[in-house]
């Protein structure tokens, strides 16, 4: 049986959940008062081209962001509430 060393570099790489990724998404469209381009969500977020297409989509489909004539993406009042809510959910609780 061959066994494989992890590497230190193995531990450098850290995988995000989906709720991380919105997180970052809705983050980075709520920064820009006149909303962002797909390429600049896709930067920010450190996503590929499908992935920012795919969570986009989802998103709009949600009511959280919405898409102007501008080819730019907003957030909604849903998506800024759903976004205070995430933000929330990391305080530990106290008692």
């Amino acid at each position: 049986m061959l066994r494989l060393k992890s590497s230190p570099v193995s531990h450098v790489f850290k995988y995000r959940d989906r709720m991380a990724i919105i997180r970052d998404i809705l983050e980075t469209v709520k920064e820009s008062k006149n909303g962002r381009k797909k390429t600049q969500i896709m930067q920010s977020a450190n996503l590929n081209y499908a992935q920012t297409k795919k969570y986009l989509k989802y998103l709009t489909n949600c009511g959280f962001l919405l898409p102007t004539q501008r080819q730019t993406y907003t957030i909604t009042n849903k998506g800024s509430r759903f976004l205070q809510f995430v933000e929330l959910q990391k305080i530990p609780n106290l008692m």
